[in-house]
This record gives structure tokens, C-alpha cells and sequence, in this order.
């Protein structure tokens, strides 16, 4: 894959995250948004739950062969293919299909403008209702999640 389709830097995944539209199917799940640069972008989650290095490169190289002939129906894009712990076990025409079905099914609902597509932190769990308390440790910022233990120890995460 060249430079110029390497999604790259975490505000680049970030700014996917924040107005994505997403499916997932078997052991991956990918994010998509439109891009301003005419060329599809693509970035590659693959975390520790796959395996030891060894197993995430090979994962991630497998991932790469298999978006390569599929980067021009991707143009105007940016991608961000996340894979499960059973990716490495995954034949490789499955893993193929796959990421077929998460592409079109992303694809989808980005141009029906799905409305979980478009919200700013993608629905789901994130989406409910927390409650917001002042952290203990004299920074005075407010934390999400954060449990206030009502005496003068500080929250523990």
C-alpha cells in the first residue's frame, strides 16, 4: 500500500471515530467517513487480544493484501479496519468476505446517512446517560465515569 493511502497519526483515527459510519462482520469491524483528499485512506487496528507481535504483523499484513484491490471502490474515503481475536485463525477467503460485507454495509450507511452514522460518538454504549463528578486529586477537571468515594481519597480508576 503507498504512503499516500496510509491512514496515519491518532487524530487521523480519531476524526474517523467521531463521524464514522460502521458494520462489522465475523472478526472485523470497519469505520468509514469521507476523506477531502480523492483517494482512499486506510488504518489497521489490530490489538494485543489477537496475539503476540508476531501474529498482529502477520494480521495486519493479511489485512493490507486484502484492501489493496479493493482501494479504488474506496476512493474519497478514510478506513479503519479493526480486527477481533479470531482474525488470525480466519481462513483467508473468510477473512476476504468479511471485510466485503463490512465495507458495503458501512458503505451503506454512510450514504443513507444513517443517523447513528453521523452522531459525533458513533451511539452505542457511549451514548448513555453517566454521571459526571469532580475528581478528588485538586485538578478540578470533570471526568466521565469517575466514582466520587465522598471522603478525602482520590477516586481510583
Amino acid at each position: 500500500m503507498t504512503r499516500r493511502h496510509r491512514l496515519r497519526g491518532g487524530g487521523a483515527f480519531a476524526a474517523v471515530r467521531e463521524r464514522r459510519a460502521s458494520s462489522s462482520a465475523g472478526p472485523l469491524r470497519v469505520q468509514v467517513a469521507l476523506n477531502r483528499a480523492g483517494v482512499a485512506r486506510v488504518g489497521f487496528i489490530v490489538p494485543r487480544a489477537v496475539g503476540g507481535a508476531v501474529v498482529r504483523n502477520r494480521v495486519r499484513r493479511r489485512l493490507r493484501a486484502l484492501m489493496q484491490p479493493r482501494l479504488e471502490a474506496q476512493a474519497g474515503l478514510d478506513v479503519v479496519v479493526a480486527a477481533g481475536a479470531d482474525a488470525a485463525s480466519r481462513p483467508w477467503p473468510a477473512l476476504g468476505a468479511d471485510l466485503d460485507a463490512c465495507l458495503a454495509g458501512a458503505r451503506a450507511r454512510l450514504e443513507r446517512g444513517d443517523a447513528r452514522a453521523t452522531a459525533r460518538n458513533g451511539g452505542g454504549r457511549r451514548d448513555a446517560p453517566e454521571r459526571l463528578l469532580r475528581d478528588n486529586r485538586g485538578g478540578g477537571g470533570i471526568r466521565r465515569g469517575r466514582v466520587d468515594p465522598g471522603g478525602s481519597r482520590p477516586a481510583t480508576p
